[in-house]
């Protein structure tokens, strides 16, 4: 393939009468906005606007959790704006004006928080925000693959698990528990119980350095996650879905920890304590009255955690953090789970009265 051919291959069209794509552009641009801008209050004169922020020094402290929220947070812009653009034009010049369209509105975004008191314009947000918009534009390149894998995904959610309008609310919880992983605290902890950050290559001395809550919060995650799980299968399933959803559950901890700390602090997952309690939850999941009885594992394990909470935790439903962070977003995720969870398996038995 010569080089003019490779210039004029076409990024996958969006129809022009596409609506839902044109709408979540907007709705998403309006709440990266909303993000940006909030709390929307104490706004100063125009005076303060100064375009010296772009060659300042770089912030002298970097969170992970920064990096990682300005990355992830543009990079559906990037996408959505590569697929609009791309319909008439070459892939090239699509994700170029794309990508430039990121950078334009994220260094607008960055120049009005300056009129914020509660915010910081930052030179290192608007190049982390233009790099996951161009990560977003990359992606498209792959836009016909991401919906084959999309109906296949269909495909087997339909061999797996039942046909029920709540068993696909169950399927999406099972997503946000995925989100809620970037708290670095297994879910019945959250809002209680301190992080673990032992070093993977020194494990406890003695059972009086075992982290005994930590170990029982993630056992508890965990079986509760797999009896949920498993009340949404179709029969015959069952073995085989818990022993996956064990590995794909460490490796959503896995690589949130990745994202968010130093390698050599990955004792929160890698430690005996987490490593023992996914063991002991997946035995749990397999003793034959646990799974012949699943839902109403579910509901016992979800009401335990709720009970944790109730004389624990400094909340009980919504967390006093902004969601307009990774880990801010997270907090609310863990928190609202166990109370969405038991509201699936509710609605699921009532369906099949």
């Amino acid at each position: 393939m010569t080089g003019c051919e490779a210039c004029n291959l076409k990024i996958p069209v969006v129809p022009k009468n596409s609506r839902p794509a044109h709408l979540f552009l907007i709705l998403y641009a309006g709440l990266i906005a909303f993000g940006s801008l909030y709390p929307f209050s104490g706004w100063k004169g125009y005076e303060y606007w100064t375009g010296n922020f772009i060659t300042a020094p770089l912030p002298r402290f970097i969170s992970r959790n920064d990096i990682t929220t300005n990355l992830l947070a543009y990079l559906p812009l990037g996408y959505a704006l590569a697929l609009w653009l791309g319909r008439p034009r070459p892939r090239l010049r699509a994700i170029v004006f794309a990508s430039l369209a990121g950078l334009l509105y994220s260094s607008a975004m960055e120049s009005l928080q300056q009129f914020l008191p509660t915010r910081n314009a930052s030179n290192l947000d608007v190049f982390l925000n233009t790099l996951g918009s161009f990560i977003g534009t990359l992606l498209t390149l792959h836009h016909q693959r991401w919906l084959r894998a999309g109906r296949a995904l269909l495909r087997w959610r339909g061999r797996w698990f039942q046909a029920q309008p709540a068993v696909d609310y169950g399927l999406w919880l099972l997503l946000l528990w995925a989100l809620s992983q970037f708290t670095l605290h297994p879910f019945p902890g959250a809002g209680w119980l301190g992080l673990h950050l032992r070093p993977f290559d020194i494990p406890p001395g003695g059972l009086d350095q075992f982290n005994w809550p930590w170990f029982v919060s993630v056992w508890l995650e965990m079986a509760t996650l797999g009896a949920f799980a498993a009340s949404l299968l179709r029969p015959g399933r069952y073995v085989a879905a818990m022993l996956s959803l064990m590995v794909v559950g460490f490796a959503s901890k896995l690589l949130a920890a990745t994202l968010l700390l130093k390698l050599r602090v990955l004792g929160g997952v890698l430690s005996l304590e987490t490593l023992s309690a996914f063991l002991l939850a997946f035995w749990f999941l397999l003793i034959p009255q646990v799974s012949r009885r699943r839902r109403a594992a579910a509901l016992v394990l979800l009401l335990t955690i709720l009970g944790v909470r109730l004389a624990l935790a400094d909340y009980l439903v919504w967390p006093i953090a902004s969601v307009f962070n990774l880990i801010g977003l997270a907090k609310a995720a863990a928190s609202l789970w166990p109370y969405l969870a038991l509201g699936v398996l509710l609605l699921s038995a009532r369906k099949q009265r």
